[in-house]
């Protein structure tokens, strides 16, 4: 590896000075960004959960009537 050249630094905790008047009592905190997930990886997980689960998707009443739409579609 070359040499370094000769000129010295401070580290960047004794050069940083806090600011005082950038942040006032009352100012809301920033909140951090919400997680994103990769394209996909909620959709998988959703079907996992919904196979396990064993508790109906839809509602009995609306579905009966839509199963029975269909059903009278199909006797003519």
């Amino acid at each position: 590896m070359p040499p370094r050249s000769g000129t010295s630094r401070k580290s960047d905790a004794s050069r940083r000075k806090s600011r005082p008047s950038d942040v006032q009592p009352g100012d809301p905190v920033p909140q951090r960004a919400k997680r994103r997930y990769r394209p996909g990886t909620v959709a998988l997980r959703e079907i996992r959960k919904y196979q396990s689960s064993t508790d109906l998707l839809l509602r009995k009443l609306p579905f009966a009537r839509l199963v029975g739409a269909f059903w009278s579609m199909g006797a003519r």
